[in-house]
């Protein structure tokens, strides 16, 4: 393992502003939120314009940023359709909405919950039936999934409530999240292709070897990152890698999240712009 923290100088005299940089999206509204928000539209039908389905969820106008990123995680979750003044219920809300069926809405919000290809690759990522933190989590969703570092604490909040209220997890006395091994039979396979799953570093496997010799093992230099990140500053940036053989346990990410939260510190200090920040996709801008 090779851990390699540098900071790049593209040139002491730039006054370049650092490039924007893309980051993963995730939906801002929770899974219990927006069945919530379902239930109380679908008294009145399942087809609504865009102002009648904004007023459900509390907003009093369809042009704010804040409720385009809402109505995106409907779509993150697959629960909504269409496009302009039109908003349809997909059949998966369409039981959450109105469904007094104990079987039927489990089925539903767990469908929903594989419908988000963010939070379910990271639930099928993690380890099972052991206690992870919220500073664990978001470390992992910064330094694997590419979340911004300033959303961490907003994804760690949908995510924990969204994986419990999909019957993956339980939260425990010390607001741990304690993710479920899933029965196969219970599974939704809505047809994903395993190819649209979050895209997670891991490190290379290496080509498989003749019996009876061992595995060339490569410097570590030549490792593919298992974590990496970066933070654009003026004239450069601070690049923040982990190169292993293994996967690191789920106990380092604490740690790690720590180191990360230090890196942010010091790329403010060397004059980043408050308004350099991420562009994201999906249900977080």
């Amino acid at each position: 393992m090779s851990v390699d923290s540098t900071i790049q100088d593209k040139g002491a005299g730039s006054s370049k502003r650092p490039n924007r940089k893309r980051t993963t999206g995730f939906p801002v509204v929770p899974l219990s939120e927006a069945v919530q928000v379902l239930r109380k539209a679908g008294k009145y039908g399942f087809d609504h314009t865009l102002a009648s389905f904004a007023s459900a969820m509390g907003h009093t106008s369809t042009n704010s940023g804040a409720f385009r990123q809402r109505l995106a995680a409907f779509r993150d979750w697959g629960l909504i359709t269409g496009r302009g003044d039109t908003v349809t219920m997909t059949e998966v809300a369409r039981v959450l909405a109105v469904s007094t069926d104990e079987g039927e809405v489990r089925q539903a919000l767990q469908e929903a919950f594989h419908n988000c290809q963010v939070f379910n690759g990271l639930y099928e990522q993690m380890a099972k039936g052991e206690p992870i933190d919220r500073d664990g989590l978001g470390a992992q969703a910064v330094l694997k999934l590419g979340v911004a570092p300033g959303k961490r604490q907003t994804f760690v909040k949908s995510f924990m409530d969204s994986v419990e209220t999909a019957q993956r997890a339980k939260i425990d006395g010390q607001g741990n999240v304690i993710l479920l091994e899933f029965e196969r039979g219970d599974d939704v396979d809505d047809g994903y292709p395993s190819d649209q799953e979050p895209t997670i570093l891991e490190p290379e496997e290496s080509p498989a070897t003749p019996t009876g010799r061992a595995p060339h093992r490569e410097p570590s230099g030549s490792l593919a990152p298992t974590i990496r990140q970066s933070w654009p500053i003026t004239g450069g940036e601070i690049i923040f890698e982990v190169r292993s053989e293994e996967a690191l346990p789920a106990t380092v990410f604490g740690d790690l999240g720590e180191v990360v939260t230090k890196l942010e510190a010091l790329s403010a200090s060397l004059n980043v712009p408050d308004d350099s920040g991420a562009i994201e996709e999906g249900g977080e801008e």
